[in-house]
């Protein structure tokens, strides 16, 4: 028993003893109006060492020395309770065994019963107490010195047990320096009342007037049944009052991120509506465990959350296929860190390549592909027809058709919703990599295909620029006042590819519910209040205009593909997505297969696209892009937000 160990158990253990021998003394001294004759005396002293060694050996049974007792609560006090009563059943069987009641008041064993629970469950209170001080009462008039003053003044939302855990923290944790002035809820029966001692002061709408008349600092939201719509209309009512926000993690995000703190800052994705994902991992873990696995892409955003999520389902190797070096090596020393059985195997490699990959299928025999790599970013693809169609679609063919050689159990290609009705090069070559998928379904590889928008903080995403347009005083630069995009964080969008996956039966083409599309312009005003600034006032958003290629809005369906639910309600599947030539489809592969040989001719490239994505119209201004006259962000470092990148 370590606890033994323990310094802090053998001072309690001693204040145990004197307390349980100041109870039996002071029972019989009660019982007999304080008059104690030797014959009394000599009775307590036999009787004493029994009644000391059964009761401690009731507390050590009821736990009572492994609790900390700064944490006490009324559990703990239950098992003082427990403990005191078998102590005291257990010593009248020890009087009557050896003693038979000789010389024994019962009117003893009452009192000593009740002041043991008194005395033992009250020097355990007090230990909370001193912990829960007042620091100003204890350190002024217990400690004689001067009590350091707190500096800053916050507001809690909510009255539930997580702000009244949260309230008690805050007292706890002197170094947070926060002086809480009182609590806010909308509930009209709670106005008005106090949690141990700190006041309910009002309604959410109160908020700026409470902000204002106290000089609160800062608000933690402790409310977990506040939407992202109240958040934001909170956040925005206390615009130009100079107010930081924090929120307490969820304890899915505690685990999944592995969040200890028990406060941070508002992040944009807690603006978003979005309901909680609630998925079967263990279709996941029965599918992945002790196989091995390849992830393409695996240094990108999503490739290294996917590697992440993987390797917690212990597969027996986990391939990390990357051209990228040093996000391979970054994503690579992540995973081994975390330890477990799982051989990591960093690749660097060319999806294009057909000899590297069949070096590295040939090597490790994959039994699960996730396709991840891909040329994302929707201008700059706009530049580099040939290089898209290479990377995007030949890419992609040359993989499947290596994992179909290779007997791959499953491949699941990761796209975007941008392959839909597509307005970009990007979009056209995602949608031609989803018929190649999809062609190459059969002989023992199911192939599979979830679709998806975009991501926040991915690569070349709008958060981090915009964080970095703010940190830079602005402007916040936006494309178009309507432009709407949908969203949803990584984590989220890689543990529904995973479960979209493992329900897949081959061929399948899924759909992320990505909630309720965003209005990009919504975002970045967001962000700016949530640096506790005024958009218009302190950071200017400026419009820029959409580029070519860009939409105003995203779609997730192609016109003719139904939708089918499924288990899992974040996920739909189009039942009707496979409406596409073969012919045509590897007749125009062998095209673009001579023209990446032969030719460097994007006019040509663009002719074969439109033939097998007829939805597809590409922008002419982007020949004058290719003279830079237009894309010029690049060079002078204007900081356009990029709201075309997927992940």
């Amino acid at each position: 028993m370590q606890f033994f160990l323990k310094k802090n158990f053998w001072i309690i253990f001693l204040f145990d003893l004197l307390l349980l021998s100041a109870c039996y003394y002071l029972a019989y001294w009660l019982r007999f109006d304080g008059t104690l004759t030797p014959v009394i005396k000599n009775k307590i002293l036999s009787t004493i060492i029994p009644l000391l060694g059964i009761k401690i050996s009731c507390f050590i049974f009821f736990d009572l020395y492994r609790g900390m007792w700064r944490y006490a609560g009324i559990k703990d006090l239950i098992n003082v309770i427990k403990a005191s009563i078998a102590g005291t059943l257990i010593f009248i069987v020890y009087l009557a065994s050896f003693h038979h009641f000789s010389g024994t008041s019962r009117g003893v064993l009452l009192a000593d019963a009740v002041l043991t629970i008194v005395l033992i469950g009250g020097m355990r209170l007090l230990i909370r107490l001193y912990y829960q001080r007042d620091q100003d009462f204890f350190d002024e008039i217990i400690f004689w010195r001067k009590a350091p003053k707190a500096t800053t003044k916050v507001l809690i939302i909510g009255t539930g047990h997580l702000a009244e855990s949260l309230l008690r923290e805050v007292r706890d944790q002197k170094t947070l320096n926060y002086k809480l002035i009182g609590f806010v809820d909308d509930d009209p029966k709670n106005n008005g009342m106090k949690i141990h001692g700190v006041p309910i002061l009002g309604a959410l709408k109160n908020i700026p007037e409470l902000v204002e008349y106290y000089g609160i600092e800062n608000i933690l939201i402790a409310d977990v049944e506040l939407k992202a719509k109240e958040i934001a209309e909170i956040i925005e009512s206390c615009d130009g009052l100079g107010v930081h926000f924090k929120v307490i993690p969820s304890f899915s995000e505690m685990i999944a991120n592995n969040v200890t703190e028990n406060l941070r800052d508002i992040k944009v994705e807690d603006l978003l509506e979005r309901e909680q994902v609630s998925l079967d991992m263990h279709l996941v873990r029965a599918e992945i465990e002790y196989r091995t696995v390849l992830i393409t892409g695996a240094g990108g955003s999503i490739g290294s959350e996917l590697a992440r999520q993987i390797h917690a389902f212990n597969p027996q190797q986990l391939i990390l296929l990357d051209n990228a070096e040093t996000p391979l090596y970054q994503i690579d020393m992540e995973l081994r860190s975390r330890g477990g059985e799982t051989e990591v195997i960093p690749c660097i490699g060319d999806i294009r390549s057909r000899r590297g990959l069949d070096r590295v299928f040939y090597k490790y025999k994959p039994q699960f592909v996730y396709h991840a790599a891909a040329y994302k970013h929707v201008p700059m693809m706009e530049l580099s027809p040939m290089d898209a169609v290479n990377n995007n679609i030949i890419g992609t063919f040359k993989l499947a058709s290596v994992a179909s050689r290779y007997h791959v159990n499953k491949f699941v290609m990761i796209s975007t919703d941008k392959a839909v009705r597509p307005t970009s090069i990007m979009g056209t070559t995602k949608r031609i990599a989803e018929m190649v998928v999809q062609s190459l379904n059969g002989n023992g590889t199911r192939f599979v295909v979830v679709r998806f928008g975009n991501v926040l903080g991915s690569n070349g995403s709008v958060v981090p620029l915009f964080q970095k347009q703010i940190a830079s005083g602005g402007p916040v630069t936006v494309t178009h006042p309507e432009v709407t995009r949908y969203f949803m964080t990584i984590p989220e969008a890689v543990m529904l590819v995973l479960q979209a996956g493992s329900i897949g039966k081959g061929g399948e083409l899924f759909l992320l519910d990505m909630g309720e599309p965003v209005k990009i312009v919504d975002l970045a005003k967001n962000m700016i209040r949530l640096a506790g600034l005024v958009p218009d006032r302190d950071i200017r958003v400026e419009f820029i205009g959409l580029r070519p290629g860009e939409k105003l809005y995203e779609e997730l369906l192609i016109d003719g593909e139904g939708v089918l639910d499924t288990a899992f309600d974040k996920i739909k599947v189009c039942n009707n997505a496979n409406g596409f030539d073969e012919a045509i489809l590897y007749e125009a592969i062998e095209h673009f297969n001579l023209l990446l040989k032969d030719s460097r001719d994007n006019e040509a490239v663009i002719k074969v696209l439109k033939k097998l994505v007829p939805a597809f119209h590409w922008d002419d201004r982007v020949r004058k892009m290719e003279a830079q006259k237009e894309y010029t962000y690049a060079k002078n470092d204007k900081n356009i937000a990029v709201e075309g990148r997927v992940h």
